[in-house]
């Protein structure tokens, strides 16, 4: 496989994204592995690759500059590391994740690298709940 991250994978749906957002849903699951949190849901028909959106709130870090290199940075990590949780034999990831950077200062890559790691672990570690769209 690949350590391609193709515009295939991002999640660009706005409807898709706001049932992400969505307070108190039930079709939307979430986890907290610092600095992110994951929220995710399985789609009607199971997707090839997963669609993942990443955030970083304005809030914390003003400057888009310091945005944009976090951004980059969790999508390296996440380019790197998918290859290792999408083969034969493993559990699948979700069809729509959302990683929302939560910490407020900015990371090295290295620890980054270290939690996208732990974060597919534990989605090939569970087995899909009832987190489906109807």
């Amino acid at each position: 496989m690949k350590f391609t991250f193709q515009k295939s994978e991002r999640l660009t749906q706005v409807k898709i994204i706001d049932s992400l957002f969505q307070k108190d849903s039930q079709i939307v699951a979430q986890r907290f592995v610092y600095p992110f949190r994951v929220l995710y849901q399985f789609g009607p028909q199971p997707l090839e690759f997963p669609q993942i959106l990443i955030s970083v709130p304005k809030r914390k870090f003003k400057k888009a500059v310091d945005r944009n290199l976090i951004k980059r940075r969790i999508r390296e990590a996440y380019r790197l590391n998918k290859a290792s949780h999408l083969g034969e034999g493993k559990e699948k990831l979700p069809d729509f994740l959302a990683f929302v950077y939560i910490a407020s200062t900015i990371e090295p890559f290295d620890r980054i690298n270290k939690k996208m790691q732990q974060v597919l672990q534990e989605f090939s570690n569970t087995k899909k709940d009832a987190t489906k769209i109807s």
